[in-house]
């Protein structure tokens, strides 16, 4: 919801591409102001509820070390809690490992009360790092209590498996129920054996 009804804001992302898209973000979070995101975010949650929606699961990027998106989410959370259960997902956008401040600017939003710990580990410069950047998230939800919800493997590699992992981590550190991996895209392109 911190991009929410900004098409167009810095540009149009005339590829299609993710990766394009990526980099538009990351023009507009340098120059968004905390009042842009609050009322396009209020705005989309008015649409939201006109339309019968109660539950919004949103992630929140945690790469920007002002955490400007984060403050003015958990301002409409709290706006928006008499008629919609508005969940926040902790999310380093650009990556864990790869963004120097992505851990503790994570940390540091679940501390000011995001809900859930998120993850890109597919947008890890390496598949190791984005293995250990699931085990550490993980480890993270699981010592605060907390649900995992990562964009585990949007890509078209067949061997973005980093699903395999949450899956394996949810079972070891007893996440079952609260672990949620999306944008499995990469699983159009695995073998099917």
């Amino acid at each position: 919801m911190d991009a929410t009804l900004s098409y167009g804001i810095p540009r149009i992302n005339r590829s299609g591409l993710l990766l394009e898209g990526i980099a538009l973000w990351g023009e507009l979070k340098k120059v968004m102001t905390y009042e842009e995101v609050r009322d396009r975010a209020l705005a989309y949650c008015d649409w939201a509820v006109s339309m019968g929606l109660l539950a919004i699961r949103s992630h929140v990027d945690t790469c920007d070390d002002r955490l400007l998106g984060v403050d003015a989410l958990l301002e409409v959370k709290k706006s928006v809690a008499p008629y919609i259960d508005l969940q926040l997902v902790a999310f380093p956008q650009d990556g864990l490992y790869r963004d120097p401040t992505a851990r503790e600017n994570t940390i540091r939003a679940l501390d000011k009360g995001v809900d859930v710990v998120g993850g890109i580990p597919h947008f890890e410069r390496t598949m190791a790092d984005g293995t250990r950047s699931v085990t550490e998230l993980c480890e993270i939800a699981a010592e605060r209590g907390l649900m995992v919800d990562l964009h585990c493997d949007e890509s078209d590699d067949p061997h973005s498996r980093h699903i395999e992992q949450l899956a394996y981590e949810a079972k070891r550190l007893g996440l079952q129920g609260r672990a949620n991996g999306s944008h499995l895209t990469s699983m159009h392109s695995m073998d099917n054996y």
